[in-house]
């Protein structure tokens, strides 16, 4: 009896550690960008993931008075132009270099319109955020190649996956932020 115990408890612990290093992708995540659009009735929340493999995890949400009332998640491959194109602009010297300062949270926005950029690098990762279009502005040059991209893959006709939402995608509501 002892020994089947054993050898069960070997099978349960080689399984769970197993599961334990699976993903929810595979592959490495090179790239996040999130955009929240605010409107009259609510919001839109856009949120790209770009993985080393070529694939991409794509969200797009109506929010209402902070929560979700609709969310759909699209999954592909990018083509080989698609996939140049946007290497092109994240590894360009100019995006590279480009260094954005950390800012200390804020209660208060005028006119918000909240973009995150994350780049994984060898090291870590390029992280930008801005609270505001005007926040953008200084960045403008270097980052609308970028947004243009990103723009139009979301215009391309995609099919809606059934796969879940991406916790990577999930707003932070651990800071209050109001609109003025």
């Amino acid at each position: 009896m002892k020994s089947s115990i054993t050898i069960l408890s070997v099978v349960l612990g080689i399984s769970f550690l197993a599961n334990a290093g699976s993903k929810e992708h595979p592959a490495e995540l090179r790239l996040l960008l999130s955009e929240v659009q605010p409107g009259a009735l609510g919001t839109e929340q856009y949120c790209m993931l770009v993985f080393d493999d070529h694939s991409f995890h794509s969200e797009r949400a109506h929010r209402k008075l902070g929560k979700d009332r609709d969310r759909a998640v699209y999954e592909g491959k990018l083509s080989d132009r698609d996939w140049d194109a946007l290497t092109a602009v994240i590894d360009a010297k100019q995006f590279r270099e480009l260094k954005v300062p950390e800012r200390a949270p804020t209660l208060v926005v005028n006119d918000p319109h909240p973009y995150t950029i994350s780049v994984a690098r060898q090291g870590g990762y390029q992280n930008m955020e801005f609270l505001t279009k005007a926040s953008l502005k200084p960045y403008e040059s270097e980052l609308k190649p970028l947004l243009r991209w990103w723009s139009s893959s979301r215009s391309a006709h995609m099919s809606e996956s059934e796969a879940p939402p991406d916790s990577r995608c999930a707003l932070n509501d651990a800071t209050g932020v109001f609109s003025n």
